[in-house]
């Protein structure tokens, strides 16, 4: 029995990422972007408690409301993505940890998006708006969003290249980039668009209380069903056995395009439910 348990245990060898096959070390950084994200889930879960706790402004019930929408579902987001980054730290298997890592930082990236998107609802909520700063909020949201789409973009090229030991088709590369591009034309026509003028007879609150109010709905569960889906694929992985990880090069392509894909459609949701100044 001995003699087969050595036998058995020899055919594993630790992999933490210090030898390649990139050069970056999804292991070695997943202990600190673990306490990150779970000190980004304090930080929103005190903003839940602020607007429950607090007494907002006279007719702003409305506003409080969808902030609360927003902060909630990203604070599961969050406080998942610190879970699957603690899981990623004790890994021994460095390509599952690439896996594990490329879905991690695209909960981490998208609901970061959201959080800002129910912090400008908030300014409304407690009236912090005589000085444009719902305005500058929107500003702030778009140039965050193409930054995270930049990120996501940079994290897909990197997993498929990193995957293939460099060695990735040129057209996975482009693919990637295409969609950047597309996605970022699409984030900035959505957030120039107004919006549409109140039908007759409609109350005075129309675009807060109805038109904005069913896109924060969107928002709050697209954020809440990706970033759970997310979460499951990198649990999936989690089990998979180290000798089962020879993935075919169209299923890395296709991880590394959803990886982008994906978590853009908790970008172009939080984009659609921006306060209006």
């Amino acid at each position: 029995m001995t003699l087969l348990t050595v036998a058995l245990s020899g055919k594993f060898i630790p992999d933490t990422c210090t030898k390649g096959p990139g050069d970056w070390n999804p292991i070695g950084s997943a202990e600190s972007l673990s306490a990150f994200c779970g000190i980004f889930a304090g930080f929103v879960f005190s903003g839940v408690v602020m607007v429950i706790g607090q007494k907002n402004a006279a007719g702003s019930d409305g506003h409080a409301s969808r902030g609360l929408r927003l902060l909630l579902p990203s604070f599961f987001g969050l406080a998942i993505a610190a879970y699957l980054y603690a899981l990623t730290s004790g890994e021994l298997v460095c390509k599952r940890a690439l896996v594990e890592q490329l879905f991690a930082g695209a909960i981490l990236a998208a609901d970061a998006i959201v959080v800002i998107a129910g912090l400008a609802w908030l300014l409304l909520a407690y009236e912090r708006n005589s000085h444009g700063e719902v305005r500058f909020f929107r500003r702030l949201i778009l140039v965050a969003a193409i930054f995270v789409l930049l990120m996501l973009a940079v994290s897909s090229v990197g997993f498929h290249n990193t995957w293939t030991n460099r060695s990735a088709a040129p057209e996975a590369d482009w693919m990637a980039w295409g969609t950047f591009g597309v996605l970022v034309a699409g984030v900035v026509l959505l957030w120039r668009r107004k919006v549409p003028p109140s039908p007759p007879g409609a109350v005075a609150d129309w675009e807060h209380a109805h038109y904005l109010n069913r896109h924060v709905t969107v928002s709050a569960w697209l954020t809440l069903i990706i970033s759970g889906i997310l979460a499951a694929l990198s649990a999936v992985f989690v089990s998979v056995p180290y000798d089962k990880l020879d993935l075919s090069r169209g299923l890395v392509y296709t991880m590394s395009e959803a990886a982008l894909v994906v978590p853009a459609l908790i970008v172009v949701g939080a984009i659609r439910a921006l306060p209006r100044s």
